[in-house]
């Protein structure tokens, strides 16, 4: 079977290559995935109306967003930018992001490239994003950037995570600590969930995880686009 990268993860930080997000400074993971076959997934829909803003952060809030599959198997990073990018009211392709990004099929995309384009197209919409630390292994913290992202700033973050340990991938994805990169647009406190759409064509799509489970499988040294205001 032909050697397929898992969207070389791709690092919200300076030193990350993946066709995923690699986000810190370690060398790059690539995988060759099992084929499995596609299975439909819903399609992403605003549901839960918010408290009026500036409040406080919504209970429960889900964006309308359109989900895009990834052109290529390395395509995960800027196909997921490209979802963020919209929640802004910017449309862009996933192929003229690539390509400012500097993505290869060889080493996906690094985090060094990645948010300077990113932050081009933000800045002059007042927004910009960066590459924190702090969720990783940490539900709480990872809940409180999403849902003050989503609920309170209506935009979706771009998240990074080990591919092969999501749930919906599991024994699906050959290898270990394979970058990749998904959209976050939903989230429920109540339910301690965070909705997702993941840009792998054979298993992505709309999926709702445990914010303890996806705060386990973030890659270190910067987990997200973390959107803030100029």
């Amino acid at each position: 079977m032909k050697n397929r990268r898992a969207g070389t993860g791709v690092a919200l930080t300076a030193a990350v290559t993946v066709g995923v997000l690699g986000l810190t400074a370690v060398s790059p993971a690539y995988a060759s995935p099992s084929t499995p076959t596609p299975t439909p997934s819903p399609s992403p829909s605003s549901s839960v109306a918010a408290t009026p803003k500036g409040l406080f952060t919504p209970l429960k809030y889900q964006l309308n967003l359109k989900g895009q599959r990834q052109e290529t198997n390395y395509f995960c990073v800027p196909a997921s930018s490209s979802m963020s990018l919209s929640t802004f009211g910017v449309n862009v392709s996933q192929s003229t992001l690539a390509k400012k990004m500097k993505t290869t099929a060889s080493a996906g995309t690094k985090g060094v490239n990645a948010l300077p384009v990113v932050n081009a197209y933000l800045k002059s919409r007042g927004y910009k994003v960066t590459s924190p630390t702090d969720a990783d292994g940490n539900a709480v913290v990872l809940m409180n950037r999403v849902s003050g992202n989503i609920g309170d700033l209506r935009r979706a973050p771009v998240l990074a995570v080990w591919m092969e340990q999501l749930p919906w991938n599991k024994g699906k994805i050959k290898g270990a600590k394979v970058g990749h990169a998904i959209i976050a647009y939903g989230y429920d406190k109540t339910a301690g969930t965070i909705t997702v759409y993941d840009p792998w064509k054979p298993t992505g799509g709309t999926h709702t995880i445990k914010t303890s489970v996806l705060a386990g499988i973030l890659q270190p040294g910067g987990n997200m686009y973390y959107i803030s205001k100029l």
